[in-house]
């Protein structure tokens, strides 16, 4: 039985209104009206760049004299390296790339801090690339990043 004070989980409120969202002639969902424009809107762009993109990227084939049926799998793999990686080696080079913009440095006077910590431009790049990250690097990394080696390690996926 609840507290007298406590408030009951389920409760009704009349006072709130909610649109329906449609895709296609069907309803998915209500939401605010107050966000219902701003969000079909922006779903509706979201279908539109995509297009756009996989036009662009049937055209780049078409130039290049390659197989144009081949155009969405290249643009999945662009949606792909576009995408924030959360965690791997491609998420520490996202995280390094902002500790480049919080310490105001240019691409080299950044390679020469990372240096410092030895952290080499080839390590930098291989970590965009994706590929693994030396368990020696794992010390300096955070160093640069400010996190600890633990946090390192479980960004890559690691255990410790």
């Amino acid at each position: 039985m609840n507290p007298i004070d406590e408030p009951l989980p389920w409760r009704v409120n009349t006072n709130a209104s909610y649109v329906p969202l449609e895709y296609e002639g069907q309803t998915i969902g209500y939401c605010d009206p107050d966000y219902a424009d701003e969000l079909a809107h922006t779903m509706n762009e979201q279908i539109t760049l995509n297009k756009a993109l996989r036009m662009a990227c049937r055209d780049l084939l078409k130039r290049m004299n390659k197989n144009t049926s081949r155009a969405s799998e290249l643009a999945d793999r662009y949606i792909k390296q576009a995408k924030r990686p959360i965690s791997g080696p491609r998420a520490l080079a996202f995280m390094l790339a902002e500790r480049q913009r919080e310490l105001g440095l240019s691409p080299q006077e950044f390679f020469k801090f990372c240096d410092t910590f030895k952290i080499s431009e080839q390590d930098i790049a291989e970590m965009a690339d994706g590929k693994a990250v030396a368990p020696h690097n794992v010390a300096p990394i955070s160093r640069v990043l400010g996190i600890t080696p633990t946090d390192v390690e479980s960004i890559l996926g690691q255990s410790t």
